[in-house]
């Protein structure tokens, strides 16, 4: 059991001091989904999604951006198969340029995915089990759902590859999984089981195991440098970052007990 009171205060001191990855060019305007996001190329000479928070198109689904970000690191934390999840600053050269229409850029952090040169993407069901080493990237997925209390699931599967699956566009997850952050709502949910419904047959049993204990031995100090790393300018507030730190710390034992009953 974790004290919810142990997390306050963890979380403070948040800034937007951030320049390790900048925009470069735009490569391709966003599309019309409610986040919009556009193919970008960064100073490290990687392509990348970049959500921004002028891009969402309803003001509550701003909190998306820190539910993405949160989600891809907390991924990496498990070893889940996570497509690269930066911060980006677009910087002031960007400014009015737009990325769709009417929809200007504004100098500022945003997130951004690294993308996938060629690469499927389906919603429906996991699929390729049995495809390069899936029967273990499986497992990943099946413990970042339930662990971070997934919604509208959605893979990749790489193409160039042999279709390897990556877990992306988290977000709509955390509870009440609408885009925001909410400590009330994360609060009454810490307990209650999110498992794809998905059938688990044929997963890597060794897998399994190895993301299990990788649940139990959860870091509070990973957790917490993660959720420092929201920018300040992005529409969620420490309270809401520590509580859902504690939803992450307290929720990950009992994930990993209904990932190893999967197997």
């Amino acid at each position: 059991m974790v004290d919810l009171a142990s997390w306050y205060g963890l979380v403070s001191g948040r800034s937007d001091d951030y320049d390790a990855l900048q925009l470069v060019a735009v490569v391709a305007p966003g599309g019309q989904s409610w986040a919009s996001p556009f193919r970008a190329i960064a100073d490290d000479g990687n392509d990348y999604f970049v959500k921004t928070l002028e891009s969402c198109r309803r003001d509550w689904a701003r909190g998306s951006l820190a539910v993405e970000y949160i989600v891809g690191r907390a991924g990496k934390l498990i070893e889940a198969p996570v497509c690269d999840s930066r911060l980006i600053r677009i910087p002031e050269d960007f400014r009015g340029d737009e990325i769709r229409p009417g929809i200007p850029l504004v100098p500022g952090i945003a997130h951004a995915s690294k993308a996938l040169e060629h690469a499927d993407e389906q919603r429906d069901h996991l699929a390729y089990r049995n495809q390069d080493h899936n029967r273990a990237r499986h497992v990943g997925v099946y413990a970042l759902y339930d662990w971070c209390y997934g919604d509208d699931a959605q893979w990749l599967y790489d193409l160039d590859d042999d279709r390897s699956i990556y877990s992306h566009d988290h977000g709509l997850y955390f509870p009440p999984n609408h885009g925001g952050i909410e400590a009330n709502i994360l609060k009454q949910s810490a307990d209650e089981p999110n498992v794809l419904p998905d059938a688990p047959k044929g997963l890597d049993p060794k897998a399994v195991e190895t993301v299990a204990r990788a649940l139990e031995k959860i870091d509070r100090d990973a957790l917490v440098n993660i959720l420092r790393a929201v920018p300040a300018s992005w529409p969620v507030s420490d309270e809401a970052l520590a509580t859902l730190g504690w939803f992450l710390e307290h929720r990950a034992s009992a994930v990993a007990s209904r990932l190893r009953a999967l197997a």
